[in-house]
C-alpha cells in the first residue's frame, strides 16, 4: 500500500515549523552567557531525572562550536520560515538525520541522554520534510527549486 502524499502548502507549513521549532531551541546557542545558562538549566534537569550519561564541564572549545552551531542554525531556521520550499524542507531533512545520527552516537559514548529528547524532533521533522509532496518529481532534481527559478 503506497504512503499517501501531502498537499503543497501543508508541506511548506511543515518547512516554517521546523524553521520555528529550530529558531526557539537554538536561539540559546547563539551567545556565549545564554548557551552557559541552558547548558546549566540541561544539566540540572538531568540530574533531577536521574538520566544516564555526562554533560561535561563546557570549556573555550565546547562554547565556540555550541555559538557556531546556534549562529548557523538560527539562520538556516530564519530562510525556512521566511522563504518555504520544497529544496529547504529536503535539505533541512538530510541535515536532521545526521543530526539525529551523530546525536545517538553521542549518547551511545557517553553523553547525556537528555539529548534524545531533541533526538526524537529531529527525526521527526526529517520524516516530515522527506514526505512525499503532491506534484513533486522524485526523481528530478529541478523539481525541487524554488517557485520563479
Amino acid at each position: 500500500m503506497p504512503l499517501s502524499s501531502i498537499s503543497t502548502p501543508r508541506y511548506l507549513r511543515i518547512v516554517r515549523a521546523s524553521g520555528w521549532y529550530d529558531l526557539l531551541v537554538t536561539w540559546p546557542f547563539v551567545l556565549p552567557w545564554t548557551f552557559a545558562w541552558l547548558y546549566a538549566q540541561l544539566g540540572m534537569l538531568a540530574a533531577v531525572l536521574g538520566l544516564p550519561g555526562t554533560l561535561h564541564p563546557l570549556d573555550t572549545t565546547h562554547m565556540l562550536l555550541a555559538n557556531l552551531l546556534g549562529s548557523v542554525v538560527v539562520v538556516w531556521s530564519i530562510a525556512r520560515m521566511v522563504a518555504p520550499s520544497l529544496l529547504l524542507g529536503r535539505l533541512d531533512g538530510v541535515a536532521r538525520f545526521l543530526f539525529a545520527a551523530w546525536q545517538i552516537y553521542a549518547v551511545a559514548h557517553g553523553a547525556s541522554t537528555i539529548v534524545l529528547g531533541f533526538t526524537l524532533f529531529e527525526l521527526l521533522f526529517g520524516v516530515l520534510q522527506w514526505w512525499r509532496v503532491e506534484g513533486a518529481s522524485p526523481t528530478r532534481v529541478s523539481a525541487l527549486a524554488p517557485a520563479g527559478t
